[in-house]
């Protein structure tokens, strides 16, 4: 059972449900009652008026702020931009529906920002530098470094982000998930410091378990002889374990661990003589795993890799691979390319947070 009371009128959110009009506030009921953000919600979009959306955004209950915002940016008689900034500062937890991959938890700022959409890069890079300066304890400010250029400015507020434990939250700090970090540790690395490396060693090698494609986007693309005990240690403890079950989703959110084929476009891209060996181990002993899930498909994946990445360290690997890269080069060219495009809708708001 909810009670629903009017808060002093001094509190950032003061209103409760009493305080909407009686044909509302049932339906009000049933949000809170659900616990459960939802794409939309019909009630709101043909009942709330401009005004009692406002008021909603300072209800009582996170819930109603975060439902009440999702209206918001479906209409244009509301200023996006304003309401993303008014409320970059709403950290309470919602849970929110994910659809087929289930029922996940944001602060109400972070759902914003996830929901929003921009007319042009330019405003919504003023929201990243809003969000990047201000607010990078959000878990958005994390997601926008896998897909952000390096901009001097930011680099002292992504080395911190990199390298914190905790959230630099003003409203409740809480311990740093890997997961999050990871995107901080690619944003860092993007600057290409050598400065960095060690630490963004020291970060891998501690989380060596929970990798995922971002850190090893992070190897393939900036690569450095530093970083070959991360990929020999994984190869060790973690390469062997795959499940069979590869990442899914978009960029942003949850995913399963790394895939094999991201370990090996990582591996492929260091082109020493280290990487050479290791390659030249897996395609050894990679086919007497009779337990390992896809494991052909793997098998061809390095093939194909190694063939497209020529090299002098890699010299001899491609000779005794030559047979099977030219067979499988061969069927690639046989697939048919399908280059049709949707067209983009200039009218819409096109640039979101997740690209």
């Amino acid at each position: 059972m909810f009670i629903f009371y009017s808060c002093n009128n001094s509190s950032k959110y003061p209103y409760a449900i009493k305080d909407f009009g009686k044909k509302l506030q049932p339906y009000l009921v049933k949000i809170v009652d659900k616990g459960i953000v939802m794409h939309s919600d019909s009630a709101l979009r043909h009942m709330a008026t401009d005004a009692e959306l406002e008021r909603l955004g300072m209800s009582e209950h996170p819930i109603l702020r975060a439902t009440a915002f999702r209206e918001m940016l479906q209409r244009k008689s509301f200023n996006h931009f304003d309401i993303l900034m008014a409320h970059l500062d709403d950290t309470a937890l919602v849970f929110t529906d994910a659809g087929e991959f289930g029922i996940w938890d944001r602060k109400v700022s972070d759902d914003i920002l996830q929901e929003a959409a921009w007319k042009t890069k330019e405003a919504k890079a003023k929201t990243v530098d809003q969000v990047l300066t201000k607010h990078n304890f959000l878990r958005s400010a994390y997601i926008i470094l896998e897909d952000l250029e390096p901009q001097q400015k930011y680099y002292p507020f992504i080395k911190d982000m990199a390298t914190r434990q905790r959230r630099v939250d003003p409203y409740g700090g809480d311990e740093v998930p890997f997961g999050d970090l990871e995107y901080a540790l690619y944003g860092l690395s993007k600057f290409k410091r050598q400065a960095d490396i060690d630490i963004i060693k020291q970060r891998l090698m501690a989380n060596i378990w929970k990798l995922s494609r971002t850190s090893f986007r992070l190897l393939k693309e900036y690569p450095d002889t530093a970083y070959f005990d991360v990929l020999q240690t994984y190869h060790h403890r973690q390469f062997y374990k795959f499940s069979g079950k590869r990442p899914g989703g978009f960029s942003g959110f949850p995913s399963d661990r790394a895939a094999p084929e991201d370990f090996i476009q990582a591996l492929v891209a260091q082109q020493n003589e280290k990487s050479a060996g290791l390659l030249d181990t897996i395609l050894t002993y990679l086919p007497k795993y009779t337990s390992l899930s896809d494991k052909e498909s793997i098998i061809n994946v390095l093939i194909e890799e190694v063939w497209d990445h020529p090299c002098p360290a890699y010299a001899a690997l491609r000779q005794k691979i030559k047979p099977k890269a030219e067979e499988l080069a061969k069927w690639r060219l046989s697939i048919p390319i399908d280059r049709h495009e949707e067209p983009i809708d200039t009218t819409k708001e096109n640039y979101r947070w997740y690209p």
